[in-house]
């Protein structure tokens, strides 16, 4: 069963379906927990997304933007981090360091 959600996990990957593929990921730690081995269950658990509120324009048939729709999107650990989100990580560790001194 692990092989099977472990090539799974690769091809949602391949395809980026990101919400299938935390479905998959929260069943298999499931799986794991229920199994009892908590090695594989950390391995799976640091496979896990995070989580983020984004919001996109919703456009009328004219192609007016009539207001916002908010919606939550993934950020798995394998990816490559974008660059605004590396810039707002060093603002907050810039920040830390400001408030630790």
């Amino acid at each position: 069963a692990r092989g099977l959600c472990s090539r799974a996990d690769s091809a949602m990957q391949a395809v980026e379906a990101k919400e299938e593929r935390v479905l998959l990921l929260d069943s298999w730690l499931a799986m794991e927990e229920g199994l009892g081995d908590a090695g594989k269950a950390s391995e799976v658990r640091a496979k896990r997304p995070k989580q983020i509120k984004k919001k996109r324009p919703i456009t009328n048939e004219e192609g007016q933007t009539t207001g916002w729709e908010e919606y939550f999107d993934y950020i798995f650990p394998d990816e490559a981090k974008p660059q605004a989100l590396k810039i707002l990580e060093m603002a907050q560790k810039w920040k830390k360091q400001k408030v630790d001194e």
